[in-house]
């Protein structure tokens, strides 16, 4: 039948064609073609505030909404574009299916999740420039030699993107684009769903769930779902939030300089989403053995109860990211590097054993120490430096290091050592939550939220004393830090903080696993969803947002201006906030 296709068939047709022959032949369903794939010959093109499109092709001039995110194959590897900083549910369940379908495929090295970096001339704004997704970013776009009969080409007016995007800090200043927030929280009251428990947990909260763990490869098999096979490497240029990090769960976190992660949900009276932040939180460092380890509590307490906001450095410090890559335009070179390498199947040293007809499959992969292995050796290349080696000066090398300096390994020649191989190039790092976190351990030592918040105020008071006194500036600036924790501590929903400390606490404990937290944490969250004249429900109908930024229409639109944030909770302070109150919410 393919064989018979008309070749005038616009490939917006093929593509409904290929979905319906997909659905027939794998069963999958209808939430994924919610992510539809792109082929590179049909450059999908961001539609105008008003709706119309700057596709060349006639038909293509009104355009639906667009999706939350696509899916384009790229040689050897895949790329999936984060259109929108937020995903429908049902986008999110087709996401899911997506990543894990791909994920089990030996057909394929690797998947690439990003914002699209190719609208870097506006910073992450498209709102006004009308951008295709070509892969490979501007080189060899198929269609750039069409003109439009402004004489504009389908990608938009972009005479510097190359100038732009190869700057290592292209856009400071300007602001920041917002990668994902994972889903839209007004949207669950706008339609309703949050008075519903039952939609709220099949349609919201098992989707949040299946795509965490479809990007971290840890999903249950089943009839319908293979073995993951293949990494997932996330390249996040600007803000995560919330649930958006579940598409930072998988084998590779890249982070640039803009790289950000936020935890905003007690700013809507919502706790965490079931993506498995009160596991991984206060095992921030572990995996690595990071120096951030030794203040994994204080470090999840001022990210999950505070909102602190951490940077790229931060991120790699804590593990939270696996790579530091110095700007954007490294992306690509990761595509180019991924597109090319062999396939899963095909990253083999040593032939299959042979077998007789009839025998069954062996039981062991010879060649599974060298699958993946080339992946690995490219995101490493491409980096700046990663999460295990960004302690001070080598930290996880300390045994391995020459006695003297401490610069260099044993045995070596320092003069045969490159500059970029030193050491030293890891004691760069320089974390403020890390070193914030040491310095307000004891505070976050507190069980309770009423006593983390009463002994940073203590610390808070101690900038009369010490202020004006030579010698004593950095008492005063930790004086001044211990009140900026506690006022943001003030903005948030006492009671979704109590329930995020409670969730932690029990997160923390060593029999807990990422999935008994994730169902924990979903509980949770549909009880502060639907409780009646909740603290959710009063965040939403106030129309107020979470003191972030207004986000202007468009994907990836830039961070400008602040938002008014809601402060009319049910508990005045975490003192009202009952035991039995949070035991009926976290069990």
């Amino acid at each position: 039948m393919a064989s018979r296709m008309s070749p005038k068939m616009s490939p917006t047709t093929l593509t409904k064609l290929h979905n319906d022959m997909e659905q027939l032949i794998t069963g999958a369903p209808d939430s994924a073609f919610s992510i539809p794939e792109s082929p590179r010959a049909d450059a999908f093109v961001i539609k105008k505030p008003d709706g119309t499109s700057s596709n060349p092709h006639e038909y293509s001039k009104e355009v639906a909404n667009d999706p939350g995110a696509i899916v384009r194959s790229m040689g050897t590897s895949r790329r999936v574009f984060l259109i929108n900083p937020s995903l429908t549910p049902t986008e999110i369940d087709g996401l899911s299916y997506r990543i894990r379908t791909m994920a089990s495929n030996s057909g394929i090295n690797s998947i690439v999740v990003g914002n699209p970096l190719e609208d870097a001339e506006n910073n992450g704004d498209m709102s006004e420039n009308t951008t295709c997704l070509p892969s490979f970013l501007e080189d060899d776009a198929p269609g750039k030699n069409i003109k439009l009969v402004d004489n504009s080409g389908p990608y938009g007016n972009r005479s510097s993107f190359i100038k732009s995007i190869l700057h290592e800090r292209f856009g400071d200043g300007l602001g920041m684009p917002y990668v994902s927030s994972g889903y839209d929280a007004k949207s669950i009251y706008d339609s309703d769903m949050y008075k519903d428990t039952q939609r709220l947990e099949y349609e919201l909260m098992n989707p949040l769930r299946d795509l965490a763990e479809s990007v971290r490869g840890s999903y249950d098999e089943t009839l319908n779902s293979s073995a993951s096979k293949v990494p997932v490497v996330s390249m996040p240029h600007g803000l995560v939030t919330d649930a958006g990090y579940s598409l930072l769960m998988g084998s590779y976190v890249l982070a640039t300089h803009s790289t950000a992660f936020k935890i905003v949900n007690p700013m809507r009276g919502l706790a965490f989403d079931p993506i498995g932040l009160s596991y991984l939180l206060p095992r921030i460092g572990w995996e690595f053995k990071q120096a951030s380890a030794e203040h994994s509590v204080a470090i999840a307490n001022m990210l999950a109860l505070c909102g602190y906001e951490a940077n790229a450095e931060d991120m790699v410090a804590t593990g939270l990211a696996t790579h530091y890559v110095s700007g954007p335009f490294k992306l690509n070179l990761l595509e180019r590097a991924l597109s090319d390498l062999n396939s899963y199947e095909y990253q083999a040293l040593f032939e299959n054993e042979k077998r007789l007809y009839g025998d069954k499959e062996p039981a062991k992969d010879v060649n599974e120490p060298f699958r993946n292995v080339a992946v690995a050796n490219v995101i490493q290349h491409l980096s700046e430096f990663d999460a295990a080696g960004a302690n001070e000066y080598g930290a996880y090398l300390k045994e391995d290091l020459d006695d003297e300096s401490g610069l260099f390994l044993k045995d070596k020649d320092p003069s045969l050592t490159m500059q970029e191989e030193r050491i030293q190039m890891y004691g760069e790092l320089v974390s403020e939550l890390v070193s914030w976190g040491a310095t307000f351990e004891d505070a976050f030592a507190e069980p309770s939220v009423e006593g983390k918040m009463e002994r940073l105020r203590e610390i808070a008071a101690s900038k009369a004393e010490f202020e004006g006194k030579p010698g004593c500036e950095e008492d005063v600036e930790v004086a001044e830090q211990a009140q900026s924790l506690v006022d943001k501590m003030e903005q948030r929903s006492p009671l979704a903080l109590c329930v995020m400390n409670e969730l932690l606490l029990k997160g923390l404990d060593e029999n807990e696993t990422l999935k008994s937290c994730m169902e924990r944490e979903k509980t949770s969250q549909i009880c502060l969803f639907s409780k009646e004249d909740g603290d959710y429900k009063r965040w939403a109908e106030s129309g107020k947002g979470v003191g972030l930024v207004e986000m202007n229409h468009g994907t990836s639109s830039l961070i400008k201006d602040k938002e008014d944030s809601f402060n009319g909770w049910k508990h005045a302070s975490v003192k009202e906030v009952t035991t039995d109150e949070i035991n009926e919410i976290v069990w």
